[in-house]
């Protein structure tokens, strides 16, 4: 009588919980679904990612055919992403159709693993929904899922290892351990910004005091070979391949660690702060600077406090700090990561709300466990929690209403209305030219499925007095193959460019397309 009293007593709770999340994870995944009516925003880097999942079901490999003209092997973008559109291509799927539904998944999967990351962290159900309402309502996040890039898939994936390590600790199950590590491990095959995390966690179960030296010796190197091991042959593919790891050179911009701190701040600000304070704060850079100190002050204090043993102890058996710390380890190994690309390679990687998205869905869970702490502190203190969750709830959510209805309106990058009913892109497919030269080559791939070249001037290295030359090389191009020079906007040559070998032949309201002269009459 008392085991089913007790199991009759949690059932409730559990079916509060479990209901709310799901319908919360749902909601968010119908708002994407919804933004992307018209279709899955696409950009240029869509294009290479779709390419190389076509490229490799023809029998290229991962590689995408480049502007000039060169088939290169996949090096720059981490792999994952094109594998699973593969993977949809090839049981008869469209790979950009099937990518709007799978953002929608990754969504309501970040709300359902951020809410149970803060469930387990404030032993709340109440805060768990919290976080995750906080995750569903998030327009900056609903930016992030409505584009084919590898962001959504990438979030996940780390949120999911985070999940399966605090549960590793909580009952010493190793499938957790293993399944943790082949989270982090394809999270890095998604995104090089994830090459830190396997770290973070080798260093979770580094710190437990409670095993032997050998036991720790032996999980962190699980978890370094499975979370490191995959990218490591992919990028000792690219070597072989290109003589690159990731298509990024070695090169310092250390100058620009001030401009990409303070966007960085602001956008982390601008997350969780009003935007007139958010305002206030940037207009007076020693602020920022002091206030980023003192985030870098608060790990370094972190760090020191893990140096005694009995805090150690309690941060891998106590499931409130286990999930704190190891959301601490994750976030600043993602960080680092992020701005060690952006200080000390070539080309500069952005540092964007779209890549620092996963920051965000890391910082939730703390948010959400810092306000448990606080709840317990007094009455004063639940009354202003709630009045400030109310507001800040009221906020996120109209921002997303609003995210909704700009961005579902008409469609997003080559998705949008004005690129799909493009008249120069329907000439393009009804010509059917045997070579295609554009400035807009990852349009003409995505909309008209078909592989094209840069424009000459275009391209990296042009030198503009070497114009004439280059402008009968291309002609010579279009001449021998059929080929026709594409061109969205004014369709304007460029100086030096005599454009006396070329004829206008369609005048469309968004392009023109060029053909050679032959000189025949027509």
């Amino acid at each position: 009588m008392r085991s089913s009293a007790r199991a009759a007593g949690w059932s409730k709770p559990l079916r509060v919980w479990t209901l709310g999340i799901l319908w919360l994870g749902a909601l968010a995944g119908g708002a994407a679904l919804l933004t992307t009516r018209h279709g899955i925003g696409l950009r240029s880097d869509s294009a290479v990612y779709v390419a190389a999942a076509r490229n490799l079901l023809g029998g290229d490999g991962l590689s995408w055919l480049s502007g000039g003209g060169e088939v290169r092997p996949m090096t720059f973008y981490g792999p994952l992403l094109s594998l699973v559109l593969a993977g949809a291509e090839g049981i008869g799927l469209d790979g950009i159709a099937f990518a709007r539904w799978l953002n929608a998944l990754w969504l309501t999967l970040d709300v359902v693993l951020v809410g149970e990351l803060a469930r387990r962290m404030t032993r709340s159900i109440g805060f768990g929904l919290v976080a995750a309402l906080i995750v569903a309502g998030t327009g900056e996040l609903l930016r992030v899922h409505v584009w084919l890039m590898s962001e959504p898939l990438f979030a996940p994936l780390v949120l999911g290892s985070v999940l399966a390590l605090t549960a590793f600790f909580e009952g010493r199950n190793r499938a957790w351990l293993v399944l943790s590590a082949l989270g982090v491990g394809l999270a890095a095959l998604t995104r090089y910004a994830g090459l830190g995390l396997p770290l973070a966690g080798a260093a979770m179960l580094w710190i437990d005091p409670q095993s032997t030296w050998r036991r720790r010796l032996s999980e962190a190197s699980l978890m370094l070979a499975l979370g490191l091991g995959p990218s490591a042959l992919w990028m000792a593919r690219g070597v072989l391949l290109t003589g690159q790891t990731g298509g990024r050179s070695f090169g310092f911009s250390l100058g620009l660690w001030p401009e990409i701190r303070n966007q960085a701040f602001a956008i982390a600000m601008n997350w969780f702060a009003p935007l007139r304070l958010v305002e206030i704060i940037m207009a007076r850079p020693h602020l920022v600077a002091l206030l980023v100190s003192l985030a870098g002050l608060a790990v370094a204090v972190l760090i020191a406090m893990l140096l005694r043993r009995s805090v150690r102890l309690a941060a891998v058996t106590d499931p409130r700090l286990s999930g704190t710390v190891l959301l601490l380890f994750s976030l600043a190994a993602f960080l680092s990561v992020v701005f060690a690309a952006a200080l000390f390679s070539r080309p500069t990687p952005d540092v964007d709300e779209r890549v620092l998205s996963l920051a965000y869905l890391m910082l939730c869970p703390l948010l959400a466990a810092l306000l448990a702490w606080l709840w317990g502190r007094g009455l004063a203190l639940r009354v202003m929690i709630v009045v400030v969750l109310v507001l800040f709830l009221r906020n996120k959510l109209v921002y997303d209403y609003w995210t909704i209805r700009e961005l579902s309106a008409d469609g997003l990058g080559y998705a949008s209305r004005a690129w799909r009913s493009s008249p120069t892109i329907e000439e393009v497919v009804a010509m059917d030219p045997g070579v295609i030269y554009t400035n807009e080559t990852a349009a003409i791939y995505l909309l008209a499925n078909r592989p094209s070249y840069w424009v000459p001037w275009a391209l990296p290295g042009y030198d503009p007095g070497s114009a004439d030359r280059i402008e009968a090389e291309m002609l010579e191009v279009l001449l021998e193959h059929n080929g026709v020079v594409v061109l969205f906007g004014d369709g304007d040559l460029p100086p030096g460019w005599s454009g006396a070998g070329l004829r206008t032949a369609v005048q469309t309201d968004d392009g023109v397309i060029l053909s050679p002269d032959s000189g025949e009459p027509g």
